[in-house]
């Protein structure tokens, strides 16, 4: 075994989750995490006082672990999307 390859097992590198650009009504997100995963994993959507609003379940290996959730129903304001251990603050217009 190579020693670079060593050091890249020691010190995975995890990409934290981002918001991408998606039509109005809807929230684009990219979890890198979850393409290499086969499982369900919750994603839940909190409004400003930290109340969760909307849990939806996502399967595990999309392609670039690119998901898009619909959030037509939610009123605009400041929301927090937690998938995981990641947390990415949004605001709905």
């Amino acid at each position: 075994m190579y020693i670079w390859s060593f050091i890249l097992l020691l010190n995975p590198v995890t990409v934290a989750m981002q918001q991408l650009p998606s039509p109005e009504g809807y929230v684009s997100l990219r979890i890198s995490e979850l393409e290499q995963q086969r499982c369900t994993v919750q994603c839940t959507i909190y409004n400003s006082s930290m109340e969760p609003v909307r849990m939806i379940p996502l399967q595990g290996g999309h392609f670039k672990g690119e998901y898009t959730l619909q959030v037509k129903s939610l009123p605009p304001g400041a929301y927090s999307v937690r998938v995981g251990q990641q947390e990415l603050d949004i605001n709905l217009k």
